[in-house]
């Protein structure tokens, strides 16, 4: 995922934009339809929720009026929610999409 020291090693390796473009290119709609967001939640050790890993890495809570943590915690709310996204999402949508299976090409 293009985040972290990962994202600093592209940038300074100079190859940020070909990887960023490399993992644009490669989006499959297949797989932006299981991505964990969309139906697992994330909660930090102080009880923040976010709607994947990689958000709350970048500290990215739930947003959109939904509670963002788990004492305010209602499913109904947070269902619909509007999910957060940046460009680490393009790694969790690229060929096989993220986790162990994914790659690319």
């Amino acid at each position: 995922m293009p985040i972290s020291r990962y994202l600093d090693y592209l940038i300074q390796s100079g190859n940020y934009e070909k990887y960023m473009t490399k993992l644009v290119n490669s989006f499959n709609p297949e797989a932006a339809k299981n991505v964990m967001c969309k139906n697992t939640l994330s909660v930090s050790w102080d009880g923040y929720l976010y709607d994947c890993d990689f958000n709350q890495m970048l500290e990215m809570r739930v947003n959109h009026g939904t509670p963002n943590h788990i004492k305010n915690f209602d499913v109904n709310k947070l269902e619909g929610r509007k999910i957060l996204t940046g460009q680490h999402c393009y790694g969790c949508t690229a060929g096989a999409g993220s986790s162990c299976g994914g790659e690319t090409v």
